[in-house]
């Protein structure tokens, strides 16, 4: 290995690229060159800084002529700078996305808990050319690759907590008072977990919560 691994951060929050950037350059074997906020910086970034990783977000705002995503965003990458690794690292555990960005050539998928340990193996290995899924993203795609996908695997943690607060009886907003976000975010998440399911209407979603023992 050489002295150093060149990596690019890409993610709309400063916050959370400040404390990646600190926790990162702390490990002695890595070097941030360059962070993104948005398709197009990273795209500028990647063509005037060597780098050798990308740890890239899937939620990406849009703007003028941008892509709107870091998956959309992989084959771009992998055609203008072939020699560039892409890792995940979203809070996206959904194995729809996961499988979108294998398809599109990610060589990582980490989620936004993973501690600094996992996350700097990840690193290391595919640096070394290895791809990297783990723990809980192995288990959505071998369960999905064997034909086995389960509602209870299907769903996000979030997205299960909101069907048993549905099957309690509560209204949109009170789910939304509750978990400490907006009505439209809960709206949102009701239709994925619906769409997931294969069910048209709420009574189906209870219905067959209470069936795969989800609630």
């Amino acid at each position: 290995m050489k002295e150093k691994i060149n990596i690019v951060l890409a993610d709309d929050h400063q916050l959370f690229r400040n404390g990646l950037r600190a926790m990162l350059e702390a490990s002695g074997f890595i070097r941030i060159v360059g962070e993104a906020s948005h398709g197009s910086v990273l795209l500028t970034v990647l063509a005037s800084q060597p780098t050798d990783i990308v740890l890239l977000d899937i939620s990406m705002p849009q703007q003028s002529g941008d892509l709107t995503s870091g998956i959309d965003l992989l084959p771009v990458i992998k055609n203008r700078f072939p020699r560039v690794k892409c890792i995940m690292l979203t809070m996206h555990e959904d194995v729809q996305y996961v499988l979108r960005s294998l398809k599109q050539g990610a060589d990582g998928y980490l989620l936004k808990d993973t501690d600094e340990t996992e996350l700097t193996t990840a690193i290391q290995e595919v640096y070394e050319g290895k791809k990297y899924f783990k723990n809980k993203i192995s288990d959505l795609i071998v369960a999905n690759l064997s034909g086995e996908t389960k509602p209870e695997t299907l769903l996000s943690e979030r997205e299960i907590q909101i069907v048993r607060l549905v099957a309690e009886g509560k209204i949109t907003k009170e789910i939304a008072d509750q978990l400490y976000v907006s009505v439209r975010t809960i709206e949102t998440h009701r239709s994925r977990i619906m769409k997931k399911l294969e069910v048209a209407n709420t009574a189906e979603m209870i219905r067959l919560a209470y069936e795969k023992k989800l609630i």
